[in-house]
Parts: C-alpha cells; structure tokens; sequence
C-alpha cells in the first residue's frame, strides 16, 4: 500500500459543488472560491481535484467518524441516555427534518459525487496513460458515496419484492436543483456498473500513491452484494480477495488503526501529519482516555463482548477507565490511518456468503470455514473456540454473525446487519425492539431538498417505539 498524493489537496475543499438548503444546489461560488472551469482547466487541475476525494472520504462529516456515528447511534449498542440535541433524535429514531449532524453527511456525500462527476466531465484534458486510472478512480468514488448514502437514507433491498422503493437521488452528472428520489433498484443498479467498470479500469496496485485499486472495487462489490442478500456474488469477491497475498491479516488487532502498521487495509487513507489527519469524528465520539466520550456503551452490550474469557478483544473495553461508564478504547489514538474496507471484513462476508450458498457450493462451505477459522484463531488466542472441519453451513453463518459483531464494533456495521437479515427473512434482532422496517429506522431527508423541488418526496415522518 502506498500513501496519497496531496499536492493542491485544499483545492477541492474551496470550490463550492453542493450546497444543500438553498433554492439551487449550484449557484454562483461564493466570493474568493474557485468554480469548476477554474478548477479543472488542465490535466494537472483535474488530478489535483481527484486527489481532493481521498480528504473528503475520511473528513469526519463522512467515513472520518459521522457515518460510524450515525449508524451506531440508530442501531443496539449504545447507552443513548446522555444524547441530546440531534443525537438524541437520531438515537430515538424519530426521523425528522432538523439536524445538522444527518445534513453534513448528507451534503458531504453528495460533494463527493459532484467532484467524480466533475472530473468523468473533463476527461478530455488527460492524457491517454492516465486516463483509465482517472475514470475508474472517480467512477469507484461515486458508486461508494451513493451506496453509502442509500443504505442510510433508504429502506434496505428487499424491503420491497421489486425494490421499486423510494431510494435517493441518483446523480450521474452534476445537476442545478434538486432531482427526485431513484428507486433503491435504480441506486443498486449504478453503484454496481460504477464499481464494475473501476474493476476493470483501476491497476492492480499504484507505486508512489495510496489509492484506490481494483481489489478496493472488488472489495465494495462485495459488500454492496453482500447488502443485497445475493450471497453467489458476493462470495465470489470476496473469496478472490481473501486468495491474494498483497492482503494479510494482521497478528494483533491494535493495529488496524495503527499509522503504517496494518497489512489488511484494501483501501486506507493514511495520517498525513502536516497534510491531513483523517478521522477526526471517530476520536471526537469515541476515545476514552482523555474524558467520558459522547458515544458509549450499554451494560448489556459490555456483557456480550465479554462473555468469553478467552476473546482478547476484550481489550477494546473498559468499565473503569471512565467511571460509571462501558467505553471502547479502538480509538484511544492521538492519530490513526483510516481504513475504509479492510481484510476482516471482507472474510467475515466470504464467511456468511460462503455457507449461504454450501447447498450448491461445498467448497465454499470449506473455505468460509477456514477464513472464518483464522479471525477466530487470532481473536480468542488459539485453536480452542474454532469450528470443526465439518461445522454445518448453520452453525458458520450463526458464528460469522457473531463474530462479525465482536470485530467491527464502533464501525458502523451493526445497524446495517439489522437491516440486512430483517430484509433477507423477516427476523428482527435488534435489542431495542424495533422491527427492522419501522419508519425511523432511516434518515430523514434535509429539508432543502424539498425547498429546492416542491415534488421531492421525503421518508415518512414517525419513530420505531
């Protein structure tokens, strides 16, 4: 893995692309900001605003913390007693217009769309050796940023037989106004043809750069098929992850977020002392060591990550380093790189997907277990807790989503697992008691969008209780 290249990188922040709540997203930059033809005029323009992407992934309104918040906060984890403001109506799943904290994300998701659809729009200024990796690069940004944004804003795939339900606007070029919400069909359909043509357009790997590859396309394809229950393809890329050997997992799990440490990252933005720091949400909710952090856990939470004496992850809490309080140390880091996909999580998908489909597949039943095996290995200190060799396709998928709860805490996954197997059968596991398509369980949209176009169709106002 390599380290981004970060010349001009606060161009990007400067030019004005989106700006939710007024009366037309794309008016006039603000006096002193550049707009896009200023910006992008030469090739040099386009791959410095490009570059630009990479801080707007890992800013903490979006995978620097805010995303992880929001969906911790709408899911079964944490002790919601001390929220007020927005978090707390997040955390109560009420679902309404107010809220900067859901609105920030929100605009710097589309910001990140904006900025890919600006550069695929100038592709005439590169030159013909760069020109795949650009296209795949902005390709790869816009898929992700619209996954991640409907999975949030929208009733899960599956929530529908047809999922001609309400997704979210769909922006495949960069709009003036507000446009009408896509189907959640219409929203997979374009996050999976963008990440599909990244695959085939970005190298293998980047000398000189920490960038996105084509294992970071193939690594979201998997978790976007992953989200939609079609288990086939997700298995499949994850499992051709998982074969290749640029990607190791990691002998101690303190080194996930450990700046240069970890072999498992597929994509990382790297802490960048002088340049950027990326990050700055998940420190601001969730370290420990310095004062009660905002974000923090139920005591029942804290007895199921400490059920088994012998899981080493057990390190990640404490119930004595803020008194009174059940409090992650993942983050307790004055500075970290920031994985955006990682190695364990893509096996713990091949797990799950690998034993959906064991019926017509018995080597995928073979090889869940053996990756599955391998995390387990790591997290309760040897051989004791792993399956045997003929562990049933049950008994892999009931462990994987165990286990997948014990690796990613304070990650942002749990709530989309609520989702997820509420939508794959109707089952509803959340501790809290919601069903799993109750009206609060999403976002609601900011109010600017139906300022901006009167016929925009926000979620149902109501809660989950």
């Amino acid at each position: 893995m390599k380290r981004i290249y970060w010349q001009s990188i606060t161009l990007i922040l400067a030019v004005a692309l989106f700006t939710t709540g007024c009366k037309k997203f794309l008016e006039r930059p603000p006096e002193g900001q550049m707009t896009e033809e200023e910006a992008l005029k030469d090739e040099n323009g386009v791959l410095d605003f490009l570059n630009g992407e990479y801080t707007l992934l890992g800013d903490g309104d979006f995978m620097g913390g805010r995303l992880q918040s929001l969906t911790d906060m709408l899911a079964d984890e944490l002790d919601g007693s001390r929220f007020t403001g927005d978090f707390s109506e997040i955390y109560k799943r009420q679902n309404s217009i107010f809220g900067d904290v859901r609105n920030n994300f929100y605009k710097k998701g589309y910001r990140i769309i904006n900025v890919a659809n600006g550069v695929l729009r100038k592709l005439s200024l590169v030159s013909a050796g760069n020109a795949d990796n650009v296209k795949g690069q902005a390709l790869f940004f816009r898929g992700v940023a619209h996954f991640e944004l409907v999975r949030l804003f929208a009733q899960p795939w599956g929530y529908t037989s047809d999922n001609s339900h309400y997704g979210i606007p769909l922006r495949n070029e960069i709009v003036i106004g507000s446009v009408q919400r896509a189907t959640v069909k219409q929203v997979y359909d374009q996050v999976i043809a963008d990440l599909k043509d990244a695959e085939t357009l970005l190298p293998e790997t980047f000398t000189g750069n920490y960038k996105a590859t084509r294992w970071a396309a193939k690594a979201y394809l998997a978790k976007v098929y992953f989200q939609m229950n079609d288990f086939a393809n997700a298995y499949k890329y994850a499992a051709e992850i998982a074969a290749n050997s640029m990607f190791v997992p990691d002998a101690s799990h303190s080194s996930r977020f450990s700046p240069g440490l970890s072999r498992e990252g597929i994509l990382v933005i790297a802490n960048e002392a002088t340049r950027f720091q990326p990050g700055s949400e998940l420190r601001g909710n969730y370290r420990s060591d310095l004062n009660i952090p905002v974000l923090n856990f139920t005591s029942q939470f804290y007895s199921f990550v400490n059920a088994d004496p012998l899981d080493v992850r057990k390190s990640w809490y404490s119930n004595t380093l803020q008194s009174g309080y059940y409090v992650t140390t993942k983050y307790n880091k004055d500075f970290f790189d920031l994985p955006i996909v990682h190695l364990t999580e893509i096996k713990l998908i091949l797990a799950e997907s690998g034993a959906e489909i064991a019926s017509s597949n018995a080597a995928a039943l073979t090889n869940a277990i053996t990756n599955l095996n391998q995390l387990m290995t790591r997290a309760y200190g040897g051989t004791t807790r792993n399956l045997a060799t003929n562990a049933t396709a049950a008994l892999v998928i009931s462990t994987a989503r165990r286990e997948r709860e014990l690796e990613l805490v304070a990650e942002g996954s749990r709530y989309h697992e609520i989702k997820r197997i509420g939508a794959r059968n109707g089952t509803n596991v959340d501790r809290r008691g919601s069903v799993w398509n109750c009206n609060g369980f999403i976002l609601q949209f900011p109010k600017g969008e139906q300022d901006a176009f009167a016929p925009f169709i926000m979620n149902p106002e109501g809660g989950c209780f």
